[in-house]
């Protein structure tokens, strides 16, 4: 069996098994299966974890297992696991193009491909000032988040043949047109991500400059074909300099050798000539990225303080770490809106500011926070959420994460005279955190009519959304939860 298909069986069975743990999280049982298995393999979010909080998620060392493999074989991670790698190598394969010629010229190794180094330097630097962007474009996030957000909800409509009640997920548009887009550019740039954007790429590269086990070609045997070149994957010049920095252990090189030069082997070339590495970044590269990672943590930072006005409306999940804390570990992967049973969980858009985009949101008009649930805390990777149980989700008050408030001039009891009892009766506390007590009002005649008109016991009341999900007038409903009083800030306090 060649090598070629026997990453393509590799390619296909992690594919699988990252659908299959998606699967397995959408329908509870994130308890029996490694459902952070490929989050946890991402050295770049670990990194930047430890950047940011100093600390590392516990789950999070099989990123280091995959840093220290990748001292021995090179960026096998790239070629053979990672789940987003896969579709850029289909897409690749889609997006052939057929002139010999052409393909050459495009797996070429240019400066270009020095831009995953600069975008890298601009996630860590930032990392260092607790801002976390690497959340945007780690592969492994990014690709979780496209398939929990725009691939799972459609899947669900076809499969009830387009008459579920299926809730479209905020941001699903920006996501899945980052995702798409990245796929199409294949057709002009084969595997440009992997080649010239991926930051998790560019931290492999930085351990793959001189790996223990590599691809070496022998020169008394090249005859100088080109045909290694125009099937590289990873544009490392395999007919000349064989960068292993770049090299994605496609191994096609090997397949297409007409004369056995090429092979996978710790041994060095018969013929030893000077390798580049193809990670030099200049002096003015190098300023750049700091003055851009810099520049960025200023404008979030100066962002956040104008848009914290819009902080009510940002309702983040029990367990959640603090603002800050929680900014600087959420890396926006969508584990947490995935195994959500009610789809209340949703990716920030205008709900926070640019900082806090993709990061989860409880959006009540969608759901509501289940009284006995803590399934986003047991998935997520970074600790962002903190693992609770239901017990202490109750217990320690981690439940309380805003407070309702009743709109009179919407209220049907308050504003029209009719009764209604429904924010009531679907409250889970006990005792209830809404009831209803004997109003004496005028009806249009002005006669007085004796009606039960509801409160809301701030104390008492969780924040979890149920009266605002299930309250029946539309638009906007006549109750609404903020996230004043939650329990993760003192300063969020409903009173003085």
């Amino acid at each position: 069996m060649t090598y070629r298909r026997t990453r393509l069986i590799y390619q296909i069975v992690f594919l699988a098994l990252f659908a299959f743990l998606l699967v397995v999280t959408a329908e509870g049982s994130a308890d029996r299966y490694p459902v952070k298995l490929f989050l946890d393999l991402s050295v770049l979010s670990g990194l930047a974890t430890i950047l940011s909080q100093h600390n590392l998620a516990g789950g999070m060392i099989f990123g280091v297992l995959v840093a220290a493999a990748t001292l021995f074989f090179g960026r096998f991670f790239c070629g053979w696991i990672c789940p987003m790698g896969a579709c850029q190598h289909f897409g690749s394969a889609v997006f052939r193009d057929q002139d010999q010629k052409a393909r050459y010229a495009k797996n070429t190794f240019s400066r270009r491909h020095q831009v995953k180094y600069i975008v890298l330097a601009v996630f860590l630097f930032s990392a260092v000032f607790g801002v976390i962007l690497s959340g945007w474009l780690d592969p492994i996030a990014l690709i979780t988040r496209f398939s929990v957000t725009v691939v799972a909800p459609l899947v669900n409509l076809v499969a009830h043949g387009g008459k579920s009640q299926t809730i479209a997920f905020d941001a699903a548009v920006l996501t899945g047109g980052l995702f798409v887009g990245i796929f199409l550019i294949n057709a002009f740039w084969p595997r440009l991500w992997c080649r010239v954007i991926c930051p998790l790429g560019a931290i492999l590269s930085l351990f793959s400059l001189r790996p223990t086990f590599r691809m070496v070609r022998d020169e008394s045997k090249c005859v100088h074909c080109g045909r290694c070149r125009m099937h590289c994957e990873g544009a490392c010049e395999p007919d000349k300099s064989f960068m292993p920095s770049q090299c994605l252990m496609c191994m096609n090189c090997v397949d297409v050798c007409p004369t056995r030069a090429i092979e996978f082997t710790r041994k060095m070339p018969a013929v030893a000539t000077a390798t580049p590495s193809g990670v030099e970044l200049t002096r003015r590269e190098f300023v750049f990225s700091v003055v851009l990672a810099l520049g960025s943590v200023g404008m979030l930072r100066n962002l956040k303080n104008v848009l914290g006005r819009g902080y009510d409306q940002r309702i983040r999940p029990p367990g959640a770490l603090a603002e800050v804390d929680f900014l600087a570990r959420c890396i926006r992967c969508g584990q947490c809106m995935k195994v959500c049973p009610t789809n209340v969980l949703q990716p920030a858009r205008s709900q926070t500011d640019a900082e806090g985009l993709w990061t989860p949101v409880l959006n009540m008009d969608a759901g509501y926070c289940e009284y006995d649930c803590t399934l986003c805390s047991q998935v997520c990777p970074t600790g962002a959420i903190r693992k609770i149980t239901v017990e202490e989700k109750h217990q320690k008050g981690f439940e309380k994460i805003g407070t309702a408030s009743i709109d009179r001039g919407r209220c049907l009891p308050w504003a029209y005279g009719k009764t209604c009892l429904v924010c009531q009766e679907v409250c889970p506390v006990s005792p209830k955190a809404i009831y209803h007590q004997p109003q004496t009002l005028l009806d249009a005649n002005g006669k007085k009519m004796e009606l039960a008109v509801p409160y809301v016991n701030a104390q008492s009341c969780t924040g979890c959304g149920a009266c605002q999900f299930n309250c029946p007038v539309q638009d906007l409903p006549a109750i609404r939860v903020t996230s004043i009083g939650e329990i993760r800030s003192d300063q969020r306090r409903l009173m003085l």
